[in-house]
């Protein structure tokens, strides 16, 4: 098969809204391939019609072997150049820079010139339809387990473009109730999409920066709409109350995940200032308080010595635009009680069995070192974040006065 024919097969597959992850196989089995050839499963698991690609349809996986992609790449990166420095397309050149520009996209995330020629196929027509394909190309991309993509700013900022490109339109053509319905939809797959990204790749700084421009655009355009106003709070703060526990229970289960923190707290301080847009008191916020005491029971029971669960401790409690002085003084004593626990703890008992081995021994000196040393970082941890609560109160009580 020819590298163009290579590259027409992975823009079809891609586009096809079935298509929710693909990955990159360095090699595939020979007895695979005799299999998808044959087709002898009865059409169930490969599909013969997309060889040399392996298609699951009940996982909606696609699989690219690396000899398919690179075979494509030969010819796509000659081609694209090409096409680039013509001022127009016709129809044909526009398909293939579709097609040319995706190999090269595969191949490498950080591609701006690739990303720019999508970008100037989608600003010549901005229909729904091929907003919708290059969303989903997006999503697939920053949702598959490829060695950068999930990770990519450059295709962040261009599924950012589109997203925004979509929201413009659909607020032109639509009510308020039909672009409320809207971003409640959106909102929710982005931020699945957004979870698997973190997923894939740790300290997703682009994945939660996206998330954070996702909810700050969509619900403050709902909230700008004074006919609607109290309807939109009312979606707003309960949408809002969902993403809070829903973000908790993932940083709860990736605990050193400074950037899922970080965005933790952000949308955390977003749901009680938007739950309080009528009032200007919002002190001493009961959803806010209960958030802060559970996370601070994770933190002294499950994560021990994670300076990312503390950082964020630190980061709510000290705030005195949403914790009080006295709801301070009050999580400060928690803390304080379970540092002192912690430097009460005893160091150094060393107990052998005398029947035990010298290999047991050594394996017991080295468990007991292990837990010596995760308790001297816990306590230094947490001291940290009392100190740092400390020197913000005084600064505070300084600019006061």
């Amino acid at each position: 098969m020819s590298s163009q024919h290579y590259c027409r097969l992975l823009h079809d597959i891609l586009i096809d809204p079935r298509i929710k992850e693909l990955e990159i196989l360095k090699s595939l089995p020979p007895e695979m391939e005799a299999m998808i050839m044959e087709n002898n499963d009865g059409g169930g698991v490969y599909d013969k019609n997309y060889y040399p690609l392996i298609v699951v349809p009940g996982e909606h996986i696609v699989g690219i072997p690396r000899r398919v992609l690179m075979t494509a790449f030969a010819d796509a990166r000659t081609k694209f150049y090409e096409l680039i420095k013509l001022s127009t397309w016709t129809d044909e050149q526009t398909l293939e820079v579709s097609q040319v520009s995706l190999v090269l996209l595969l191949i490498g995330s950080e591609n701006l010139t690739a990303i720019n020629a999508r970008k100037r196929l989608i600003t010549r027509c901005l229909e729904t339809a091929s907003l919708c394909r290059e969303f989903r190309l997006t999503t697939v991309l920053l949702s598959s387990r490829l060695q950068k993509h999930s990770k990519s700013p450059l295709i962040w900022n261009y599924h950012k473009f589109i997203v925004s490109a979509q929201l413009d339109y659909f607020t032109r053509t639509s009510n308020h109730r039909e672009r409320t319905k809207y971003v409640e939809d959106l909102c929710k797959s982005e931020l699945q999409t957004v979870l698997v990204a973190a997923e894939h790749h740790p300290m997703n700084y682009y994945a939660w920066a996206y998330a954070r421009w996702l909810f700050a655009e969509t619900y403050g355009s709902l909230l700008s709409s004074p006919s609607a106003r109290y309807y939109s709070i009312v979606v707003v703060r309960k949408y809002l109350e969902s993403v809070v526990r829903k973000v908790e229970k993932w940083c709860f289960s990736h605990a050193s995940d400074s950037s899922a923190w970080s965005f933790f707290q952000w949308v955390l301080f977003k749901y009680v200032d938007d739950s309080h847009r009528a009032t200007t008191e919002r002190i001493d916020d009961t959803y806010l308080l209960t958030k802060v005491v559970e996370v601070i029971q994770f933190a002294t029971t499950v994560s021990l010595a994670h300076e990312s669960v503390w950082a964020f401790v630190r980061r709510v409690v000290s705030d005195s635009e949403y914790v009080s002085d006295r709801s301070c003084e009050t999580f400060t004593r928690m803390i304080n009680s379970y540092l002192r626990s912690r430097k009460a703890d005893t160091y150094g008992v060393h107990v052998y069995d005398e029947g035990m081995s010298t290999k047991d021994k050594v394996l017991r000196q080295k468990q007991e070192s292990i837990l010596d040393t995760l308790r001297d970082k816990d306590v230094y941890v947490v001291s940290s974040c009392l100190t740092w609560i400390a020197v913000r109160k005084h600064l505070k009580k300084q600019m006061d006065e």
